[in-house]
């Protein structure tokens, strides 16, 4: 689950991160709770850093190129990508090919346009991740063939979760709010 990880981060924002070949490193020790939640997305922490980086947590999640790299890793990359920018005038959209998603993502965070949103999935349309400028809720649900992770304020969330639950059915669903733990939520709920 894609939101523990980031709960974890958030949690402790000032941990910097740091990858050395396949080692990951963290500074200082985070309590070993957060080792833990940590250790078990290490796979996708070493591949969302370039080697000899050293990232604040707070960066990861903070910047919304950085942050898509941490979760294109966490929901799987087998395929190339869309990456769709929307800032000022029209949308532009991307296709980062397979094996460059972070080093991409991090080129993107250093050289273009801060967005007001970002949507990124693969090709194969597995999976999708949208991220609004202000966001409040994070939100992971599966329909059909597609996890989505969505970072949106909280009533695109809510009105997203009621448009949804009339057209799809929605399994796996889970909210986070920054400042407390991701929590489930029941479909009929939504």
């Amino acid at each position: 689950m894609a939101l523990d990880l980031l709960h974890a981060l958030h949690e402790n924002s000032g941990l910097y991160l740091y990858r050395v070949r396949d080692r990951l490193g963290l500074a200082p020790n985070p309590p070993e709770e957060v080792q833990l939640t940590l250790s078990r997305h290490k796979p996708v922490l070493l591949r969302a850093l370039e080697e000899g980086e050293r990232v604040e947590a707070a960066v990861l999640l903070r910047n919304p190129h950085r942050l898509l790299a941490l979760l294109a890793h966490a929901l799987g990359v087998e395929s190339a990508l869309w990456l769709t920018l929307y800032g000022e005038g029209d949308p532009r959209r991307y296709l980062v090919p397979p094996g460059n998603t972070t080093p991409y993502l991090a080129w993107a965070a250093r050289n273009l346009p801060h967005p007001r949103r970002l949507h990124l999935g693969p090709t194969t349309g597995e999976w999708a991740v949208d991220w609004w400028e202000g966001w409040e809720v994070g939100l992971e649900a599966r329909a059909g063939g597609t996890r989505y992770l969505l970072f949106l304020p909280a009533l695109e969330a809510q009105a997203w979760l009621e448009a949804a639950g009339k057209g799809l059915v929605l399994h796996e669903v889970s909210v986070w709010r920054p400042g407390e733990a991701p929590r489930p939520l029941l479909p009929a709920a939504a």
